[in-house]
């Protein structure tokens, strides 16, 4: 990492507070209506919404964050669970941002991976009330260990994330520590923050406030 000036780190941060999603910024579900920015919100936000079994709204930024070579890695977003907590989600990094599948689902205790690496938070209503956290490393899926934290309908959490150069994570949850993971993922993999919402069939959806990420300048 540069240490001889103050732009040692590459930063990206989204407060969501443009008129529509910027398309050079994010892939997003191919219909690329199921995310918008909630026009006059406070702040600035975007939402998405569902009423379809199976449905996934998805929005994923570029793959510019390897830890192996930037050193520590650092994911954190704003999410709230809008209307009913009978709905799946993802929140964390991927190496997947142009397929319209969740990185990670948890089903009845088993993990579903469409992501070769990711790891992240992850609820699923047909699991059990807490979110996870999980992780797939060169297509080997990780075991799944609860954060103790369950979502509350229409109430804000911050998630975060930390990946050393080894790929290890820790996990926060409104600041506060919920766990560790040792080599969630492919430290030479190129990954890409990503919020995806899994429908259930009742009315469901997110909010997310903003997106941050960072790792050392190579």
């Amino acid at each position: 990492m540069a240490t001889d000036t103050g732009f040692g780190e590459v930063r990206f941060f989204d407060d969501f507070t443009d008129d529509t999603v910027d398309t050079f910024k994010y892939d997003i579900d191919t219909d690329r209506t199921a995310w918008t920015i909630d026009a006059g919100s406070t702040g600035g936000t975007i939402t998405c919404a569902t009423t379809t079994n199976g449905d996934v709204e998805k929005i994923a930024g570029n793959r510019n964050w390897v830890c192996g070579t930037m050193g520590t890695v650092v994911f954190e977003a704003r999410v709230k669970l809008n209307t009913s907590l009978t709905q799946g989600c993802f929140i964390g990094l991927t190496d997947d941002n142009t397929t319209d599948e969740v990185p990670i689902d948890l089903d009845t205790g088993t993990l579903t991976t469409t992501a070769t690496d990711a790891v992240g938070f992850v609820y699923d209503s047909q699991e059990s009330t807490p979110f996870y956290m999980c992780s797939v490393a060169a297509d080997i899926d990780g075991a799944q260990t609860t954060t103790g934290v369950a979502p509350v309908v229409a109430t804000y959490n911050t998630f975060r994330i930390v990946l050393d150069l080894a790929g290890n994570a820790l996990f926060f949850i409104d600041g506060k520590q919920v766990g560790s993971r040792a080599t969630c993922v492919t430290t030479t993999t190129s990954l890409c923050p990503c919020i995806a919402n899994l429908g259930s069939g009742t009315a469901s959806g997110m909010t997310c406030d903003y997106i941050y990420v960072s790792g050392g300048r190579v």
